[in-house]
């Protein structure tokens, strides 16, 4: 807006720059009132009975060339500021938006970033989601993956009082393509991602641990078109280990070894078609399910998951050990701690 507002007024100063130090040619003729041209650009002075026009026609040449500047220029920044604004509606789709937070286009997901856990096996006085991990909290790092990301929408479940750590970071980053909004957590896992659901708007939602910091932009890509194919998938890992099942939780006696090569360890996010997942949470309601991932309610519906192959790096910062091996992974990717 500012710079159609200079297009037009510079060529104007210019002109009144010039038309005050021309001194134009003045036809001087003596004519009678009766015969005088009002429309002609003159001026008029009575002398001895007579009047004496006086034509100004280089000042009629400066005029005229002064309005077609202006008109030229008005002309060049309207169409300069529609094509800004038509190129503005595209990019928001035209829907109303904040100075701080734009919809990204054409994206068809949704993400739940849950950060509303205490994290007691860390030992520290604070949740493990909001202890610094090489300048920044440890779920901040989660956000920015999903920022970089093509999401429509993010929807922050986290406390209240925890809040302005999010709301400070965007600030700093300032304007955004994605929808961030905030709800609240509930007594367990599956209650706060609900509570994150209800928010999410977009066909396909992704539901991310932020205490998981260092997934990628890649894994969140490959998970999400697989989810959109088989209408759900998780990132997971192939198991190196050999796992024994016990006997029952209080005995603890080898009842069988599964095999390895058929073994995967689930990580986040867990990416749903986000109707199939609301059927999900209406059945584990209606009988009372409890499930400790999220995908365990689209089992529970009969539907195929697939697993989507991601990366050991996926870890979740849980220890005092953990955030030392986080530490060594982000330096070896070339993280860059932020400036106060």
């Amino acid at each position: 807006m500012k710079c159609s507002v200079w297009l037009c007024l510079c060529p104007c100063i210019l002109w009144i720059l010039l038309r005050s130090r021309a001194r134009p040619s003045k036809d001087v003729s003596f004519v009678s009132c009766a015969k005088l041209d009002a429309t002609a650009p003159s001026t008029h002075v009575h002398k001895h009975g007579c009047t004496i026009s006086v034509r100004n026609t280089a000042l009629a040449d400066w005029n005229t060339c002064g309005v077609a500047m202006c008109g030229v220029f008005a002309a060049l920044s309207c169409r300069r500021s529609l094509s800004n604004h038509g190129s503005h509606r595209l990019r928001c789709g035209g829907r109303p938006t904040s100075n701080t937070v734009r919809l990204a286009t054409g994206s068809d997901v949704g993400v739940v970033l849950l950060s509303a856990g205490v994290g007691k096996r860390m030992g520290a006085s604070i949740p493990k989601q909001y202890i610094k991990l090489m300048g920044l909290e440890i779920a901040l790092h989660s956000l920015d993956t999903f920022l970089a990301c093509d999401v429509a929408e993010i929807v922050i479940v986290c406390a209240e009082d925890w809040k302005f750590v999010f709301e400070d970071h965007l600030k700093k980053k300032g304007p955004v393509e994605v929808d961030v909004k905030f709800t609240t957590g509930g007594d367990e896992r599956q209650d706060s991602v609900n509570n994150g659901l209800a928010k999410i708007q977009a066909p396909i939602v992704a539901i991310h641990d932020a205490a998981r910091p260092l997934v990628t932009k890649d894994e969140v890509e490959k998970v999400v078109a697989d989810a959109r194919e088989h209408g759900a998938a998780l990132l997971a890992v192939r198991t190196k280990a050999t796992i024994k099942q016990a006997v029952s939780e209080s005995k603890a006696f080898v009842e069988g070894t599964p095999q390895r090569k058929l073994l995967w360890e689930a990580h986040t996010p867990q990416v749903i078609q986000s109707e199939l997942l609301r059927k999900g949470f209406e059945k584990a309601e209606k009988e009372g399910l409890e499930v400790t991932d999220d995908v365990s309610l689209v089992e529970q519906l009969g539907e195929k998951v697939k697993l989507t192959e991601g990366e050991y790096t996926n870890i979740k910062v849980t220890t005092p050990e953990d955030i030392a091996v986080a530490e060594t992974i982000l330096k070896e990717r070339g993280f860059v701690p932020p400036t106060e």
